[in-house]
């Protein structure tokens, strides 16, 4: 039997022994489904999910008397310059949290032992989850055509398997519809908080309350005999079995009650098995492939490290990064993996991807396992447009639809201003409102600028395809929602200039005047970015509607477009302090922690253009400054924000800084099988796919107008070649590079254009190529 685990072409994650912990297990995900492949054991486990199993339902914020609320807070702020007292206010703004995440539950596999070592790999090319021990080889797929989780087991010796489900939830039956299959399902808790250590109900299991859920596995064996005991399934004297799974929840849309038909759930999964079984083994596996494959191979990179490391177990080389060694070809395998898991946890049609992608094994999960839109989840979506996967990047922007009638709801009754809005904490069934009860403090909550940040997302989706109707008719309507509440929500201070006010800078605080930590203020620095992005993007969508059509009423809204003019003209600047910093705050303040996670006020240099080395040197150089303060004072200090700088670095055009960052990254908050790490072991993914866009930044930018190329080359990748990175337009880019310089650029646009060029110092070459529709046109650089 050949050994698919001995290498091969493609980035693969490889161990040399079995998986101890969810930390070296191996992802697969369709959008919906998620397994994580803990294998080479006597027992394998693959935990599941599926992307709409959440605790809760749809509810409201419940905030009574939530204008009067605001009211005192802007007095205390504005009037009474008492951040402390406004923070403690604000709190009666704060409404139930948000939802977790939940796990599906557990496939397990019982193999007789048959010896030998254990050998797994994830083949992130063919996205197939491999370990082989002994004479017994497993593969495993989650297919998006199919809608299945696909397990095949061989053996050089007839095998005996055992098959089980097993869930954590409260209400489960089980039963066995067909000879060959067993099915099971149950109940998800009513609620499940925060794990804060103040609360003393965290997990509520309600009877008749909550998401019901079903699963099922069928196993065909070739040969073998099935048979049925309870809820597992047994298999002997097989060569090769394959184990389908499907699975369904209750969930109807995120403002309806789940349904309450375990008939209906059983009916569901056995029609996809059934579905699949008339597909067979070798067919699902061939369409499986050629679906991923035609996301995935649109985008090649090789940093030609030493090939011999290729054939070297993950968690070994992540050792030798740790102890000093340089390993280009471990980054590339890291921007692919992003990549990987971005096509694995978003698909066109499933939720957003989590804090966790589609991946979380516990009941009460690290922050719920929900959408933190402050930065985590944004993160999470940076490389779907450069790295050609805008597909991936939809359930993201349909969830923005969805959040914008509840922030409807929330901008309305909390605040009494017009228009939508969100807040940093989004579920299942889009909070759109400040969280934490009236417990937490309002450096979580109090952000009303999370419904912007997402909603230029949007935005950037249509200026990359180059599609303006997708602009006119899409984007418009939220953004003239986020514009009536904000020319509402915006108000006056003594100098005349508009302020956001309570505003706060994501998750930090300062010292007021009084020594007290706060962390309420008037007008952070990240929400001028972001009005300021939100207003250019709204007067420019408002142009387009006016030139090419759209919405009647976007055509007849004039006095909106006037207001926001006006708006923007009084909006305050980012404020540089006198040691040289762009500041967080309204003000120079003393800061709690100066070395923050959060990087909230470089916002407008990443993944902002507002702060850019040519065009605002002044910015870009307080914006430096900042940036070397907070990692000097030990910033960067988990995985997302150690991304987050390479990015930031990235647009600063300092590869040397770029590449100590990524570094850093592999060595201190990657797990073994390269999975983001919150310290000390907590699973986020949005450090991994922000990794991933921050090398497509090292590589390629398109903002503000020009095509920059190798914009901050880090000096540990000399040479290189790079296929599909996209740009602004859109334009595919292929490059190849040698000694830090490039040799050669091919362009390939959708529509006949002239590119502006930025080429890296010392290499001459053109400043635009004129590039027509389809047709490839290459650039070669003298050496």
């Amino acid at each position: 039997m050949p050994d698919p685990t001995s290498g091969g072409p493609g980035p693969r994650i490889r161990f040399h022994h079995p998986a101890t912990s969810w930390m070296d297990a191996l992802p697969l995900g369709n959008g919906r489904l998620g397994a994580m492949v803990h294998a080479g054991r006597a027992r394998d486990r693959i935990a599941l999910n599926v992307d709409t199993l959440w605790s809760g339902g749809p509810r409201s914020h419940g905030v009574t008397d939530g204008p009067a609320t605001l009211a005192e807070v802007r007095r205390l702020l504005l009037d009474e310059r008492d951040p402390a007292a406004a923070g403690v206010a604000s709190k009666r703004l704060q409404g139930p949290n948000s939802e977790a995440f939940q796990p599906l539950g557990d496939l397990l596999v019982d193999l007789a032992p048959t010896g030998g070592d254990c050998r797994r790999e994830l083949d992130l090319t063919r996205a197939v989850a491999t370990a082989r021990t002994g004479a017994t080889v497993r593969t495993a797929f989650c297919s998006a055509p199919d809608d299945v989780l696909v397990v095949r087991l061989r053996g050089e010796i007839p095998l005996d398997v055992t098959v089980t489900l097993r869930h954590p939830h409260a209400e489960g039956w089980a039963t066995c519809p067909d000879p060959v299959t067993v099915a099971a399902g149950g109940r998800v808790p009513a609620h499940v908080s925060p794990p804060h250590p103040d609360r003393s109900e965290p997990v509520v299991y309600t009877p008749g309350e909550g998401m019901c859920f079903g699963y099922a596995v069928r196993v065909l064996a070739r040969p073998g005999t099935v048979t049925v005991d309870g809820d597992t399934l047994r298999v002997t004297g097989t060569r090769e079995a394959t184990l389908l799974v499907a699975a369904e929840t209750a969930y109807r849309g995120w403002d309806r009650v789940p349904h309450d038909d375990r008939r209906r759930l059983l009916d569901a999964v056995t029609a996809t098995l059934d579905a699949a079984t008339a597909v067979g083994p070798d067919r699902l596996a061939a369409r499986h492939e050629a679906d991923h494959r035609a996301l995935f191979d649109r985008v090649h990179l090789d940093l030609a490290g030493d090939p011999a490391l290729d054939a070297v177990p993950t968690d070994e080389r992540l050792a030798r990064v740790r102890s000093g060694h340089a390993d280009p070809g471990l980054a590339a395998t890291l921007f692919a993996y992003g990549r990987y898991l971005l096509i694995a946890a978003s698909r066109p049609g499933s939720q957003p991807a989590t804090l966790q992608g589609v991946w979380c094994e516990d009941v009460q999960p690290a922050w719920s396992s929900n959408h933190t839109v402050n930065i985590n989840l944004q993160m999470t979506y940076w490389a779907a447009e450069t790295t050609n996967l805008p597909e991936c990047h939809r359930p993201l922007l349909d969830m923005v639809d969805e959040l914008a009638v509840s922030g409807t709801r929330t901008a309305r009754s909390l605040y009494d201003c017009a228009g939508w809005t969100a807040h940093h904490n989004v579920d299942l069934w889009r909070t759109s409102w400040p969280v934490g009860e009236g417990r937490d403090d309002p450096m979580w909550a109090m952000w009303p600028m999370g419904g912007v940040w997402l909603t230029l997302h949007l935005v950037d989706h249509a200026v990359f395809a180059g599609d303006d109707d997708l602009l006119a008719g899409r984007a418009w309507p939220l953004l003239r929602g986020l514009a009536a509440f904000f020319l509402d929500f915006l108000t006056p201070e003594r100098t005349g200039r508009l302020v956001s006010c309570p505003s706060t800078s994501p998750e930090n605080t300062y010292r007021d005047s009084a020594g007290r930590e706060v962390s309420v203020d008037v007008m952070t620095t990240m929400d001028v970015w972001l009005l300021r992005d939100l207003f250019r993007a709204t007067l420019a969508a408002a142009d387009l509607v006016a030139r090419v059509g759209g919405d009647p009423t976007a055509r007849a809204d004039g006095d909106l477009v006037r207001r926001v003019r006006a708006a923007r003209d009084r909006l305050p600047e980012p404020v540089v302090g006198p040691d040289g910093r762009l500041c967080e705050w309204s003000a120079p303040v003393t800061e709690v922690d100066p070395g923050h996670r959060h990087l909230s006020h470089l916002y407008g240099l990443c993944p902002g253009s507002a702060v850019d080395p040519v065009d605002t040197p002044a910015w870009s150089a307080a914006a430096r400054r900042s940036l070397r303060a907070r990692l000097d004072a030990g910033g960067g200090s988990t995985g997302w924000s150690r991304a987050w700088t390479v990015g930031l670095w990235a647009r600063l055009g300092d590869g040397v800084a770029a590449g100590d960052g990524l570094r850093e990254l592999l060595a201190h908050y990657t797990a073994p099988n390269l999975l983001n790490l919150q310290p000390p072991a907590t699973f986020q993914i949005d450090g991994t796919l922000g990794a991933t866009a921050a090398i497509a930044e090292l590589l390629v930018q398109s903002h503000n107008g020009r095509l920059r190329l190798l914009p901050a080359l880090p000096p540990a990748w000399p040479d290189g070649t790079v296929r599909g990175l996209r740009a602004r337009g859109p334009v595919l880019v292929d490059l190849a590079w040698r000694d830090g310089r490039p040799t050669s650029a091919t362009f390939t646009a959708a529509h006949d254009r002239t590119i502006l060029l930025a080429l890296p110092p010392g290499v001459p070459g053109p400043s635009s190529v004129h590039v027509r529709a389809h047709v490839p046109t290459t650039l070669a650089f003298p050496g």
